[in-house]
């Protein structure tokens, strides 16, 4: 049996697929697996042995799966005879050597479960006398001793009377430690289940609400012995509008686990509900998971078609099949559960362990097996040496033991892992890429935008002046919230979660949030509108950037980079390698412009793409970087070409735009820093021709954004030699440019070209993480892969060392008037005869 996910599994036993009945835990670890016509095993799961085996007899079977007591250490089951008698409760141990048919248990004495019997489960561990409880098909719940014999019952309830019938859909035992039963049971809308006739009523005569019922064993003495009502709780279905999952019918519950005051119900249409009988409103679920839709999970298939198995025991004991429901669930403890359900003959079984309080998925494992079949799960009573959750899983005629990686105990801290959306993660393969991130969105997605100057108005402080560092301002939120806002939000999350997304798709979810930015296009649609922008919640950008990178709409991703909401890698951290994947060169370039911060994973998938020369034999970054394998191995000659037009249209704009300022009369700072840009960008094109630097359109979009001393140390180090020495022409070049045009650092460059300060920190940063390469030259003279120019290095080297030279010799020079200006800033008066004279100041007018 094949498996993958968390954790490991083995298979201990394989029966026919129809007749393993369930499982459940023995002493010391041990699994109980109980067959229809086989009988009862006892598995040692440390060996993986079978130890022990009673079969039911001639002409007997099991009316129910075998149980464990720990108490008492004794084992019980209801056989059932091929006459139609009502079962008959049988109990047995480990110590009974020469038993090996369960049918030479019964005799005159022998409890007899009249009306049938819907399951067993063992007491407790803190229950005098131990025992087990048994579910009668009206729901009530009797308590049985060591030797088999009725010690209490459950008091009938007002609703089992003959004008109401109950059908119980589930029958689960509680944790070992807590113990007791839980029974969930459907209450019909009026008349009895079964008529005149003896034909059964319908399914839609019964209503939505499900009844679930916590019974435990009380008492120490044969008077004092009862069995209590822990609590009781009406559950509603969850909203299931424009759910057809649920099929003909109403909702049932197809499996169900409760563990002190956390209830949790699995519905017939796919959703994991989780309650809390001790809360203001019992029956509203506290936590809902919606799992992918399954054929046949628990519903209907046609008119008269199969249904689970324990309502057609209850329907017909006698006739009851030995099949297992298409889901199962058990406690595992801590606030745990164990949910396993049928996915069919690709996915097999999925076991997911997710938890009440925070609805947070912790492990998923998928066990493959054979065909058809249902499942059944129940949790052992230790846990190997490593922590890990131990379950029995019943499927396709199997008894498979499963080890889930168990989760420290219960904190928001330990659930913050499972609320991840990533594929890989156990919720996303779990609940599907589309209900995972409908899950994971905040439940109130408005975003509060309140305006300063009504806060103002409305406060007591007055003016923005009165807001010093630090201050706290109350805002009520009351009045603030856009009506609208909340529908769009869920009609986002509902488009970006799905498998499959089209552009038109994702154009309509974004509209709402980008009408604002169209106003100002008049390329966009709708241009001219009047209608503002709903304001678009952290959760929406990052399910739409998710959706655009998986499905390549690259035109919605492009759209939400012009409009600013992408900032940073943080916000979209595959991004940028998918739009290198796809040679959208010209995204890249918009996304480097416009993010204030690049991670450095990014900045070097950038390098990797503009350095390489497509050969293969040298890529320009060494082997073993992360990102470099997502990308191709150089830009396309069709997007290098673009990048060059595009460079050489802005350095035209630039230069023109100073000729007009200049050609009408203008001076003073502005006319200086259009000059100043109309230069930089003439010397973008000149000064790099395409036969010497045929990259450098790309890398000057690149090497504009400040370099962070962080990321160089992460990213420069990793270049080959011959990228460096590439890299270190480029700077050089731009030193040079910069020596002899101007070193006022306080003129900046057009945008997407670098700055003096920017250059001189990439300059820095690339000696530093390549000093030794850069002195010695010692791999320039092998030849082989990753060598580099001997003469291209040094004629490199020797212009960077220039263009140092004179840029030192200018900033020295500057600086010697450091003090002479904060003189005349002062108003001070020239320190005459004090080594210096006045005759040695220039007389200058500066602008202050």
């Amino acid at each position: 049996m094949a498996t993958d996910g968390d954790g490991v599994s083995v298979s201990l036993a394989r029966h026919g697929a129809g007749g393993v009945r369930g499982s459940c835990a023995g002493a010391d670890g041990a699994a109980v697996l109980t067959v229809s016509g086989d009988g009862v095993l006892v598995y040692d799961c440390e060996t993986q042995t079978r130890t022990r085996s009673w079969t039911p007899g001639h002409g007997h079977d099991f009316a129910v799966p075998a149980v464990y007591d720990p108490g008492t250490r004794r084992y019980f089951t209801a056989l059932r005879s091929n006459a139609g008698a009502d079962p008959a409760l049988v109990s047995w141990t480990d110590a009974d050597k020469t038993l090996a048919s369960l049918e030479t248990l019964i005799d005159g004495a022998t409890a007899r479960l009249v009306g049938g019997v819907v399951g067993l489960v063992p007491v407790g561990d803190d229950v005098a006398g131990g025992g087990c409880l048994a579910v009668c098909g009206n729901g009530q719940v009797r308590w049985f001793g060591a030797d088999a014999r009725k010690l209490a019952a459950s008091s009938a309830s007002a609703s089992s009377s003959a004008e109401t019938s109950l059908v119980v859909e589930c029958a689960t035992a509680c944790s070992s430690e807590s113990g007791g039963v839980l029974v969930v049971t459907a209450r019909g809308k009026g008349g009895s289940k079964t008529g005149k006739t003896g034909k059964s009523s319908k399914r839609g005569d019964y209503t939505e609400t499900r009844v679930a019922t916590l019974y435990r064993a009380a008492g120490g003495t044969d008077e004092g012995r009862r069995v209590e009502q822990t609590w009781r709780v009406e559950a509603k279905a969850p909203d299931t509008e424009g759910d057809a999952a649920a099929g003909p019918g109403p909702l049932r519950v197809i499996a169900a686990a409760a563990e002190g005051n956390d209830l949790t119900l699995l519905w017939s249409n796919g959703v994991w509900a989780s309650y809390k009988p001790d809360g203001e409103n019992p029956g509203t679920p506290t936590r809902v998971l919606r799992f992918p839709d399954t054929s046949g999970v628990g519903t209907q298939k046609t008119a008269g078609g199969k249904r689970g198995a324990a309502v057609r025991a209850i329907e017909s004991p006698s006739q009851a099949q030995a099949s297992l429901p298409n889901a199962s669930s058990c406690s595992l403890g801590g606030g745990y559960f164990a949910l396993a359900r049928v996915c069919g003959a690709d996915t097999g079984v999925l076991v997911a362990v997710v938890d009440a309080k925070f609805g947070g998925v912790h492990a998923c494992r998928s066990v493959l097996g054979g065909a058809g079949g249902g499942v059944s799960i129940s949790a052992l009573r230790d846990t190997d040496a490593t922590g890990s959750f131990r379950v029995a899983l019943c499927f396709a005629g199997e008894l498979v033991l499963v080890e889930l990686p168990k989760p420290p105990p219960m904190s928001l801290a330990s659930v913050l892992g499972s609320l991840s959306t990533k594929p890989s993660g156990p919720a996303a393969r779990a609940l599907g890429n589309a209900n995972v991130f409908a899950h994971a969105a905040p439940r109130n997605v408005s975003v509060l935008a309140p305006d300063l100057s009504v806060l103002l108005a409305r406060s007591e402080v007055g003016t923005r002046g009165a807001f010093e560092s630090g201050a706290v301002v109350e805002i009520a939120i009351d009045g603030h919230l856009g009506d609208g806002d909340d529908e769009h939000v869920r009609n986002a999350l509902a488009i970006f979660g799905a498998d499959n997304v089209t552009a038109d798709e994702a154009s309509s979810a974004l509209d709402p949030f980008l009408r604002s930015t169209q106003k100002s296009n008049p390329k966009s649609k709708g241009a001219g509108t009047t209608d503002s922008s709903a304001l678009m919640p952290p959760a929406v950008l990052a399910a739409a950037l998710n959706a655009c990178v998986r499905c390549s709409l690259w035109d919605s991703l492009r759209t939400l980079v012009d409009a600013g909401f992408v900032t940073s890698s943080a916000a979209a951290p595959d991004m940028v390698g998918a739009l290198l994947s796809a040679d959208r060169w010209r995204d890249v370039e918009v996304f480097l412009q416009t993010a204030t911060q690049v991670s450095a994973e990014d900045l070097l998938v950038c390098l990797d793409f503009v350095l390489s020369d497509g050969s293969g034999d040298d890529c320009s970054v060494g082997k073993g970087t992360g990102g470099a394998k997502r990308t191709p191995r150089a830009l396309s000659d069709k997007s290098l070409q673009a990048s060059r037009k595009r460079l050489f249209a802005a350095a035209t704009s630039s230069v023109l735009a100073a000729e007009d300022l200049a050609g009408r009369g203008e001076c003073g700072k502005s006319v200086a820093a259009a000059a100043h840009c109309a230069r930089v960008a003439a010397a973008s094109v000149e000064e790099f021709p395409v036969f010497s630097m045929p990259r450098a359109a790309a890398l000057h979009k690149i090497c504009a954004r400040p370099m962070d001393p962080v990321a160089a140390s992460s990213v420069l180090p990793k270049l080959s030699p011959k990228a460096a020495q590439t890299l270190a022409s480029f700077l050089a070049t731009w030193l040079k440019v910069f020596a002899a045009i101007s070193v006022d650092v306080s003129l900046r460059s057009p945008t997407g070209l670098p700055s003096l300060p920017i250059v001189v920190e990439w300059a820095s940063a690339l000696i530093d993480a390549h000093f030794t390469s850069f002195a010695v030259g010692a791999m320039g003279s092998e030849g082989g892969e990753g060598s580099v120019d001997t003469n291209a290095n040094a004629g490199a080297h020797s212009a960077m060392r220039q263009a140092a030279e004179r840029l030192h010799a200018a900033c020295d020079a500057v600086g010697k008037m450091g003090g002479a200006l904060a003189h005349i800033g002062e108003g001070a008066a020239l320190p005459e005869h004090q080594g210096v004279l006045s005759t040695t100041y220039s007389i200058e007018v500066v602008d202050w």
